[in-house]
């Protein structure tokens, strides 16, 4: 991260279950960042990321580096997954990029809801922005039971960052 210039700002709580939420996600290169962010940090972090990447090969690596694969025509899997984790972790930090592609959405997907309600856990958003090299670890997030209102709101958080590919922001 220091070698490439890129800074983090906040921190990431320790011995809690937070649900981190990243955008905006414009780009393959949001995986590498996120990959170089992880690996620089002694914090146990689960991210979620489709099902095609985690092909043969690399399967076991990128499980072994918290990848939880999500298949989003059965996503059952997914539950299952992070039921696993939230049992065999009493604190833990699982990212999701709430866009769910690198392509520019008009509604966020709103899993990370429920997965932060059903796992008892705090909701973080964290902003990558490319035009200034920076991360930024956010305040929590506090639901206020009106999923299309949320979606909205954090939706404008992202619009404060700069993805890769901008114009998909």
């Amino acid at each position: 991260m220091k070698i490439t210039g890129w800074k983090t700002t906040g921190h990431f709580p320790k011995d809690q279950r937070v649900v981190i939420i990243a955008g905006p996600h414009t780009s393959n290169w949001d995986f590498v960042l996120a990959m170089s962010l992880i690996l620089s940090l002694d914090v146990n972090i689960h991210w979620v990321g489709k099902h095609s990447i985690f092909k043969k090969g690399f399967r076991k690596l990128l499980r072994k580096m918290g990848g939880i694969p999500v298949n989003r025509a059965n996503p059952e899997g997914l539950k299952n997954e992070i039921y696993n984790i939230t049992e065999k972790f009493k604190g833990f930090v699982i990212v999701i990029s709430p866009e769910g592609t690198r392509k520019k959405v008009k509604r966020l997907k709103s899993g990370f809801l429920r997965i932060a309600n059903e796992t008892n856990s705090k909701i973080m958003m964290a902003g990558v922005d490319f035009s200034k090299k920076t991360i930024e670890l956010g305040d929590f997030f506090s639901p206020s039971g009106d999923v299309d209102k949320d979606l909205k709101v954090i939706k404008e958080y992202f619009a404060n960052f700069a993805g890769k590919r901008s114009k998909l922001s």
